[in-house]
């Protein structure tokens, strides 16, 4: 009997070790930008399965090298890019992100994640392709792992403000994928879902002037960001305000929809190329802008 429960006992623990060790991503190189170095410690893996269809390609594999450890969720959804970007500019983050087809690794998207010297300007992308082989070295892709090393040198232009960037790494990373799609609608559907609901109320609360209002269906990151716009607007800010919830619902109501839910998360893309993407959260029971 002694030695059955031992046996469970370690059987359990196998199990547990199994189920919730997850060996982090690892990272050795660094990044250089004019003069300034940092450290890359630390590697993120994500495959994007593109069922909203929003994508250029019919998946995107996308790998962080970052300077210090970031949500792995920052890779997570349709648009990294912009994501990083916020990181970016808010000093939580410095790196360098790399994309592309998992089925043509030859060819990728390379985004030095450091601050423009004209903070006006949006980080550079820039794309890397070998005919004969994949840009990443020793690319290796498993269902649980990604690996490889990639180095680069661009030139700097005083005359652009663009700076001279190297970076070099060896990495290790965990491969994480979306959630799972829980709902996808389109036409009416979409429209008559609460989460569209939501965009719509945000929309005739910002058609009144109300931003009072309208900030209850936005998140707080959300509203953070509209709150800066405003201010930058000025005076003109109401008159922006109002307009942009009429086109938005105006939008909403003649346009093509198609609403994917994953869970807690949605994306709603407006149009028939995806010209608008807007993406929500379940935040407790009501689901927000964000």
């Amino acid at each position: 009997m002694i030695q059955a429960i031992i046996c469970l006992l370690f059987f359990s623990i196998m199990l547990s070790g199994n189920t919730w060790a997850i060996d982090p991503g690892t990272s050795s190189g660094t990044l250089t930008v004019d003069s300034d170095t940092v450290k890359l410690g630390y590697s993120y893996a994500h495959l994007h399965d593109n069922a909203e269809g929003w994508l250029d390609k019919p998946k995107e594999m996308r790998i962080l090298l970052s300077d210090r450890e970031v949500p792995e969720q920052s890779l997570a959804g349709l648009n990294a890019f912009m994501t990083l970007s916020e990181m970016v500019r808010q000093n939580k983050i410095r790196g360098v992100l790399v994309r592309f087809d998992p089925a043509k690794p030859n060819d990728i998207i390379a985004t030095v994640l450091y601050p423009p010297k004209n903070p006006q300007q949006a980080l550079a992308n820039e794309t890397l392709s070998n005919s004969s082989k994949s840009p990443i070295d020793k690319l290796k892709v498993s269902a649980q792992r990604v690996s490889g090393a990639i180095a680069h040198h661009t030139d700097g232009n005083a005359d652009f403000d663009w700076p001279t960037v190297d970076y070099k790494a060896d990495f290790s990373a965990p491969l994480f994928n979306e959630p799972a799609v829980t709902a996808n609608l389109t036409g009416k559907q979409a429209l008559d879902s609460v989460q569209v609901k939501a965009v719509l109320a945000k929309a005739r609360a910002l058609a009144k002037g109300d931003l009072k209002a309208s900030q209850q269906y936005s998140t707080r990151r959300s509203n953070l960001e509209t709150e800066a716009f405003m201010a930058q607007a000025g005076a003109e800010a109401a008159k922006m305000a109002k307009q942009m919830g009429v086109e938005m619902e105006k939008e909403l109501k003649k346009s093509k929809l198609k609403l994917v839910v994953r869970g807690s998360t949605a994306a709603l893309i407006v149009g028939e190329k995806g010209a608008t993407l807007l993406s929500l959260v379940l935040e407790g029971d009501s689901w927000k802008v964000d």
